[in-house]
């Protein structure tokens, strides 16, 4: 019986503890090591993505299995690409990252129903300046009616918004609409137009869209650098991508309410390994190491986690319980 009840806890605690935690694929492609962007391709069954810095100017397309299907080139030079977008057919690539703050401007890019034959294509682009000087980002947003926003990333994030028509021969002027949490990796509007759904390394949080509120909240599941945030094809749940390879790619609900026990965003990713004042690329963050509320393994429960701490709680019960069977059988 000790036997039969060992073996059953140990069948338990792995369904349990992977239940939480929904993989819709992994992206192993060799190429694709730092993805930073991700965005429904409706022009094929899957996604684009892009890594970030030095990567140069390309863009993949991934089929619903997080396989390779193509890709095509754009002859620019990119110094940091975090996020991509959609509008129509239209993709936008935004070379938004600044982890030193010192860029003048940033670019975003956008092509009309790119190719996935792996041709260069021409691009157009708009050049936006903040207003109180250069900031690190690794989102773009675009609304139902085509606007850009970006937001950035740091301990107190802020929402841009780009002009209703930006201009392709001069400096576009971006305008603080609003606050955002912080350390923000990606972000996308949900398909009712009334909503925002951005990620951390650590959370989904959900924002009205007019008065950016946060309406919803959720712990994300633990990735090794959480980056990316989209629509899944049926456009009802999230896609959650990271960088690294392989880079496991999660399908959550979109939080409809605040969720407890949520960790705040951190600077640096959970299980980062580096020094606590170093920030996610190994560059130094100011603010990196003094947020005291970084440590999401620690403390509250994390809701991702509640299937291993049940799984772990009926693997001691039944360990006791064998425990007690085994001493009655060996009692005279």
């Amino acid at each position: 019986m000790a036997l039969v009840l060992a073996l059953l806890a140990t069948l338990w605690a792995p369904a349990l503890a992977g239940a939480a935690d929904e993989v819709a694929f992994t992206i192993k492609d060799s190429r694709i090591t730092e993805s930073s962007g991700l965005v429904r391709n409706y022009s094929h069954d899957g996604w684009w993505t892009a890594n970030d810095s030095g990567d140069g100017g390309v863009v993949y397309a991934l089929n619903d299995s997080g396989e390779v299907t193509g890709s095509f080139r754009y002859a620019a030079s990119p110094s940091d690409v975090e996020s991509l977008a959609r509008y129509g057919r239209r993709l936008y690539v935004a070379d938004i990252g600044d982890n030193a703050e010192k860029r003048d401007f940033v670019t975003v890019y956008y092509f009309s129903n790119p190719p996935t034959d792996g041709s260069t294509v021409q691009y157009r682009s708009y050049d936006f300046a903040y207003p109180d000087g250069p900031h690190d980002a690794e989102t773009l947003l675009v609304d139902g009616a085509g606007r850009l926003y970006i937001v950035t990333k740091g301990k107190k994030g802020a929402i841009y918004a780009a002009p209703g028509v930006p201009s392709r021969s001069a400096l576009n002027r971006l305008v603080k609409v609003g606050s955002a949490p912080a350390y923000v990796t990606d972000g996308v509007f949900l398909p009712d137009n009334k909503r925002i759904a951005l990620r951390t390394y650590v959370s989904v949080i959900v924002l009205d869209a007019i008065t950016y509120k946060t309406i919803g909240s959720a712990a994300a599941p633990v990735q090794p650098q959480g980056e990316t945030i989209a629509l899944s094809l049926n456009g009802k749940r999230l896609m959650l991508g990271s960088e690294g390879n392989p880079s496991k790619m999660y399908v959550v609900d979109i939080p409809k309410s605040k969720g407890e026990d949520v960790p705040k965003g951190t600077s640096a990713p959970p299980d980062a390994s580096a020094s606590p004042s170093a920030s996610s690329d190994g560059s130094g963050d100011g603010d990196a190491g003094t947020d005291t509320d970084t440590d999401v393994d620690g403390g509250g429960a994390n809701p991702n986690r509640q299937g291993t701490l049940l799984a772990l709680g009926l693997a001691g019960v039944v360990a006791v319980v064998a425990g007690g069977v085994v001493l009655l059988i060996r009692r005279p």
